[in-house]
């Protein structure tokens, strides 16, 4: 008798495990997952790659590439970068400097 319970446990056992793998790697092949197409990862050396290629940035004002910019904090809160030559409208808007 004891002999048999102890048969049943692990016949029970066994098919539990079998239906655990079996939910795990359905899990692991979701739609996308599998080519890592779908992924939400980005390569940080394809980020600094193209940081770098991007040269100077251009002026929130005039829109030229005059070299160093020079960040400014506007009244609504947003940042803007001006170059040397647009340096008096910012002192015109009392703009801080950031």
């Amino acid at each position: 008798m004891m002999q048999m319970q102890y048969a049943a446990v692990v016949v029970v056992l066994l098919a539990g495990v079998i239906v655990y793998l079996g939910f795990r790697s359905r899990k692991g092949t979701a739609a996308g997952t599998k080519n890592g197409a779908a992924s939400n990862v980005i390569s940080m050396d394809r980020h600094r790659k193209a940081k770098q290629s991007s040269g100077e940035q251009p002026c929130s004002s005039c829109k030229k590439k005059n070299g160093k910019l020079i960040f400014y904090a506007q009244d609504n809160g947003t940042v803007v970068g001006l170059c040397k030559d647009c340096k008096a409208k910012a002192k015109k808007r009392d703009m801080l400097p950031l």
